[in-house]
């Protein structure tokens, strides 16, 4: 992109590795634009090139045509090699002359309608290679397109479905009218000439001039001359074709492709051979019409003379008869040479007119009639003399038109020899071509290949960096692990410590819950009083409120009574608005509110009975309360014979503590190998950390070879600037080509129309072409096989990160069971102290209550017999208690036999994991030591690909090189040998005009001494 000229008018940016159209610097005076062989997937920022001519976008990944509204200017376009599947977008393109949609997906055409009308030049168009399935799809959108003279739907092998139909060429061109060649074939079957229009050539348009007058210059005759270097240049034609006929022999497709153009060639000398007979046949019918215009002179002079001149005529009339003969036998000669010409190789060309001046007879023959008028009054002597003049006038007419016959024969033997020269120059100058058409596919095939050793390199950029990212995340798992490790280690430590304190907590606990109960039996029993009283009181509330509500539906009734006979009345009487009838309403009011004041008095009077009744209830409930304050002292006395018990109960307290300490011994001796399990941790995580230092190591390794892979992939630029440079040059070397092309105009139409034989060769560079193919198609399996080897040593890699994986997912299970442990004991650890702050408070309250007991102590000594039968409760509580605390020994056994077994447990899995480890080790080593050798492989396989290539391109620029030179050389000795024989084509067409004009002297020269 940095050497772009931006002033030119020409933008070509082939296979540039271009993803978007909007990144290319497309300036508004550009009139060729060539994006072939890049990325672009839409057709974008092309709205401001209105002096547009020529667009190419062929291999390419576009989709769809759009954008190309603002190319007023645009000739030919091109779009072959994409990912099109209908043609639309193409209304504005009125300049459109050609337009190549080939090797696409295209199944409809329908955009096509849009170009109708005589004011659309759309001429060519190319279809072939897409998904075309119907005929008259394909007539429907072409059938307005009035300027179409060619359609191309199958070509080179590549067609579309319709084509393989029966009759499919005849329907369509049918159908559409305008067309004058479909799939390269005119309509009466014959092959196309290749009448491109070169205008719609990029590139041309200063050339102009000087081609289009190529075609108007005139045919020269070419006399015979020896020329050693064109027979030099024949031999060595010879032997590269041989050469090219074996390798052909490898290729049968192109034998199809080469006959057309042979047929050509033989259509061509045919019709040269017929324009050398026709202008010989005019020479002698020349010659015949002056022996003829000579013998109606003589007719003429015999039938004024006398009776003298009877004899002479009888004298004349035989030779008459003899130069007739002579005529037929010269006509007779032409004939055989004709047929000698005619076994020669023939090519068509042109008829071409003699170069022998018409005006010529009919001056003669005038003469030879003024000269008969004027010897008209002659004597017979006179004439007598002239017969014997004319006698010999004519053996010397008869001789002269010997040698010119003669002159003519030589003549053709010397154009069919300068015709065969021209034609082993047209076969040199095509075998250049295909040697440079060679050369650019050898380059293109390099090209490919550079391109496929980027994506291999790409591929391994890409499988480095999800190495690397593998190993981030394994170290970050590794470090989550240890971790989860250390919480773990802390929250086993802190269990314990909550587990001693649980112990002793649960102790105190099953004290205060001793007291407690007393305490809330103590609670139930007031709490029942309690609930008795104010279940009497409720029943009499009930019983008041059901009275109140008989009370209140008898007053509801009433009240329904009333308004109905109120209703009555009003319905009786009189007006809401009169006095009366408010009379009567006051007076009802009065004494309704008289009967309500009776009422609350009635109400209040119950209410002072029922306040009565609350307070007689209260004093009974005071006195409960003191018979329930008799009895707690009671029972104060049996908490003091309690309390005699619990200092029993203390002794087994102290024997339980003697079990914990031992289950603290076992704690501890499970902390040790708690501790020895964190050694063994701390080895695998240095054992994880030496494998990642490893991997580093090796993604160094990888990161230098890659920039080795970069330093090479810089010097395969350079080779293609290289190749740019010599792609400059073949320019340079066809600008010369054309020089001579336009040099080529003084050699006539033969030299002139040698574009036909180039056909000839193109089968041979397609056949070398497929040869290339087939070399591109091994050093892509070559490439495959080695990517197959790239995808072993990733699936490796792949298994080593499944059993890191593994690992980190043993890891995760038991961090998962040590959180599950974890949040285990927290929930027993908080419905503990739960359990201690609801102790603990009727543990004080407990403790009031003593203080007060104490006070009581001498008022309770007379229930000292009720407390007995409570001591005896006491014992078997006491009795329960000891069996509890016998379950709690069997379930701390238990948990020792747990412990045990989780010892064993996970001294199993820390030799697994051990094992394992070790063995991931080994096969990491493996896998490393593997890696290296593979690698080792690849850099020398690449070394020596590399080298290959190198040693080939140097090698074909050598031979490329010397190729050039001595092309330069046969040109240049060509055209010395071309100037020559012009000149002596001139030199001889000179002699022949001097000739002619001698003999048409001549000629004169008789019919006057005749005369």
């Amino acid at each position: 992109m940095d050497e772009i000229d931006l002033d030119s008018n020409e933008l070509c940016l082939i296979d540039s590795g271009i993803q978007s159209m909007k990144n290319v610097p497309l300036r508004s005076h550009l009139q060729v634009v060539n994006l072939h062989s890049n990325y672009i997937t839409k057709i974008e920022n092309l709205s401001h090139l209105r002096l547009l001519k020529h667009l190419d976008l062929s291999s390419n990944h576009i989709v769809h045509i759009e954008n190309l509204d603002g190319l007023i200017s645009l000739r030919t376009l091109n779009l072959s090699c994409n990912l099109i599947s209908r043609v639309e977008g193409l209304s504005n393109l009125r300049s459109l002359v050609k337009v190549n949609f080939s090797y696409n997906q295209i199944e409809d055409l329908t955009g096509f309608k849009d170009l109708a009308g005589p004011e659309f030049k759309l001429s060519t168009l190319d279809l072939h290679g897409n998904k075309l399935a119907s005929s008259s799809h394909v007539i429907q959108c072409l059938g307005l397109c009035d300027n179409l003279r060619e359609l191309v739907l199958t070509q080179d092998g590549s067609a579309n479905p319709l084509c393989h139909k029966p009759g499919y060429q005849r329907e369509i061109i049918s159908a559409l009218q305008q067309l004058q060649y479909l799939d390269g074939v005119d309509r009466s079957g014959r092959l196309a000439v290749a009448s491109e229009v070169l205008a719609d050539i990029p590139g041309l348009d200063d050339f102009m001039d000087y081609l289009l007058s190529s075609s108007e210059t005139p045919e020269k005759d070419k006399p015979e001359r020896d020329t050693p270097r064109i027979a030099q240049a024949l031999q060595m034609f010879r032997l590269r074709q041989m050469k090219s006929s074996e390798s052909q022999s490898s290729v049968p497709g192109t034998d199809t492709e080469s006959s057309p153009s042979s047929n050509k060639q033989k259509k061509e000398k045919q019709t040269a051979h017929s324009d050398h007979s026709n202008r010989l046949e005019k020479l002698e019918e020349q010659i015949s019409n002056l022996l003829g215009a000579k013998r109606i002179e003589e007719k003429e002079s015999t039938s004024m003379a006398g009776v003298g001149s009877s004899s002479t005529t009888i004298n004349t009339e035989p030779q008459l008869h003899k130069y007739k003969q002579e005529a037929r036998r010269d006509m007779d000669k032409t004939d055989e040479s004709e047929g000698e010409s005619e076994s020669r190789p023939q090519i068509i060309k042109k008829s071409k007119k003699s170069r022998i001046p018409g005006y010529r007879k009919m001056t003669a023959a005038s003469r030879a009639r003024k000269e008969a008028s004027s010897v008209k009054g002659q004597d017979v002597e006179s004439g007598n003399q002239t017969l014997g003049e004319d006698q010999r006038m004519r053996n010397d007419i008869q001789s002269t038109y010997v040698q010119i016959m003669q002159e003519l024969e030589q003549e053709r033997e010397r154009r069919w020899k300068a015709e065969q020269a021209a034609k082993r120059l047209a076969t040199c100058i095509q075998e250049m071509h295909s040697k440079t058409k060679e050369e650019r596919d050898m380059k293109e095939t390099a090209v490919e290949a550079i391109t496929k050793l980027k994506q291999a390199l790409s591929t391994e950029r890409e499988a480095k960096l999800r190495l690397l990212d593998d190993t981030e995340k394994l170290k970050e798992q590794l470090q989550k692990a240890l971790h989860d490790l250390s919480l773990a280690k802390e929250t086993e430590e802190v269990q314990k410590k909550s587990l001693r304190l649980m112990e002793e907590m649960a102790a105190k606990n099953e004290r205060e819950k001793l007291e407690q109960q007393t305490h809330q039996h103590k609670k139930v029993q007031n709490a029942q009083m309690h609930a008795a009283a104010l279940g009497r009181e409720v029943e009499l509330m009930r019983n008041n409120v059901e009275t109140q509500k008989g009370q209140i539906q008898q007053l509801q009734a009433l009240l329904v009574n009333r308004e109905q006979e109120h209703r009555e009345d009003l319905q009786k009487r009189y007006t809401l608005d009169s006095k009366e009838l408010q009379e009567v309403i006051h007076t009802e009011v009065k004494r309704i509110e008289k009967e309500h004041n009776q009422e609350l008095k009635v109400q209040q009077a119950k209410v002072d009975e029922l306040s009565k009744r609350y307070s007689e209830l209260e004093d009974e409930f005071r006195m409960a309360l003191q018979i329930e304050a008799n009895r707690f002292k009671e029972l104060q006395v049996a908490f003091e014979t309690i309390s005699e018990d619990n200092a029993s109960n203390k002794q087994a307290l102290l024997v339980a503590h003697q079990k914990d300490e031992q289950s603290s011994a076992m704690l501890s001796e499970l902390s040790a190998l708690v501790k020895e399990q964190k050694g063994r941790i701390a080895e695998l995580s240095k054992a994880k950390l030496e494998q990642s230092i490893e991997h580093r190591d090796r993604i160094q390794t990888l990161e230098a070879h890659v920039e080795e892979a970069r330093k090479r992939m810089v010097q395969l630029e350079l080779l293609k600037k290289e190749n740019s440079k010599l792609a400059a040059e073949v320019q340079a070397q066809e600008s010369v080509i054309a020089g001579l092309r336009a040099e080529r105009k003084l050699w006539g139409q033969e030299l002139a129309k040698q574009g036909s034989s180039l056909s000839q060769d193109r089968g041979r560079l397609e056949a070398q072409i497929e040869t290339a193919k087939s070399e591109l198609v091994m050093v892509r399996k070559q490439l495959e096989k080695e990517t197959d080897a790239l995808k072993i040593k990733t699936k490796i890699l792949e298994d080593q990160t499944e059993t890191i994986r593994k690992l980190k997912e043993g890891l995760v299970e038991r961090d998962e069971e040590i959180k599950k442990t974890r949040q285990e004991s927290l929930k027993i650890q908080q419905s503990l102290e739960d359990q201690l702050a609801e102790e603990r408070g009727a543990n004080q309250e407990s403790q009031e209550n003593l203080e007060r007991l104490r006070e009581r102590k001498q008022e309770l000594k007379q229930q000292v017999t009720e407390l007995e039968k409570e001591l005896e409760e006491s014992r078997k509580a006491h009795t329960i208690l000891n069996n509890k605390w016998k379950e709690k020994s069997n379930l701390i056994g238990q948990l020792e036999l747990q412990v045990r077994e989780m010892k064993d447990n996970w001294e199993a899995k820390d030799k697994k994991l051990t094992s394992e480890r070790d063995k991931a080790l080994a096969a990491a080593n493996i896998a490393i030591e593997r890696l290296r050798t593979a690698d080792d492989a690849f850099r020398n396989q690449l070394d020596q690909k590399v080298q290959a290539f190198q040693e080939e391109i140097a090698r074909l620029e050598q031979e490329k090189n010397m190729e050039i030179e001595q092309a330069n050389q046969r040109v240049l000795t060509v055209e010395e040998e071309m100037r020559e024989l012009l000149q002596e084509n001139q030199a001889s067409k000179r002699a022949m005009e001097e000739k002619i004009k001698r003999l048409t002297h001549v000629l004169g020269d008789l019919q006057s001494d005749l005369f």
